[in-house]
């Protein structure tokens, strides 16, 4: 049976709209993720009561698929008396995971820095905000940005569980489309292509960004 491509033709627009819905959670549901997960990394590094409070989250994350979340968060807090849309619900359900994860990237690239260096700091009398700012914070860029371009891109492409809310993302607008013509192929074969292009996009930013971070180190350790 050939492609209609007509149906692609149309079914551009709409995804593209969808498209939208989908960047627009990402935009800010990723970054406040990633904050959330730099101080449950941090957290989980104290000897504080903090610590068992984010290992806890973490654990939470790597243990309940993401879909219930998302189906809990959606009707459990009209329960509890929290009237939240679908746009809040996948924000913070976008956030809320992204920061599991990227909890367990930062513990992981912290532990790759030799604790002498902190030592060292701190014996020369640098507070530990100062030693995490000047002497950690700048060799851990080369160690985040590759598992953190592919989180970013896993929780992009996860977004589409969204459709479950009627949240007018990608994924629901490909299912209203595929309902009205039938057209599984084209439409569902369109969707994931723009998914594909989206992902290779941020695939090559974070590929730039690492190779700038190679080029400034290159550079400081010629300096010295």
């Amino acid at each position: 049976m050939a492609i209609d491509f007509s149906v692609v033709r149309e079914a551009i627009p709409v995804l593209g709209s969808g498209l939208r819905v989908t960047a627009l959670v990402s935009a800010i549901g990723i970054p406040l993720g990633i904050l959330i997960g730099i101080v449950a990394a941090y957290s989980a590094q104290s000897r504080t009561l903090l610590r068992p409070v984010a290992l806890a989250y973490v654990e939470l994350v790597r243990n309940i698929p993401y879909l219930i979340l998302v189906y809990l968060s959606f009707f459990g807090l009209p329960k509890l008396g929290v009237a939240a849309s679908a746009m809040s619900v996948a924000i913070g359900c976008t956030a809320f995971y992204t920061g599991g994860y990227f909890c367990e990237i930062l513990r992981a690239a912290l532990k790759s820095v030799a604790r002498g260096q902190t030592h060292a700091a701190l014996s020369l009398g640098m507070t530990f905000w100062k030693t995490q700012r000047y002497v950690i914070v700048p060799q851990l860029f080369g160690f985040l940005i590759p598992p953190t371009t592919s989180l970013v891109i896993m929780m992009f492409k996860d977004s589409a569980i969204f459709s479950v809310m009627s949240l007018p993302e990608m994924t629901y607008q490909s299912n209203l489309l595929t309902a009205n013509t039938f057209a599984y192929v084209e439409v569902l074969g369109t969707t994931a292509l723009i998914y594909w292009l989206s992902s290779l996009l941020m695939a090559g930013v974070g590929r730039r960004l690492e190779a700038a971070i190679g080029r400034t180190a290159t550079a400081s350790h010629g300096a010295r």
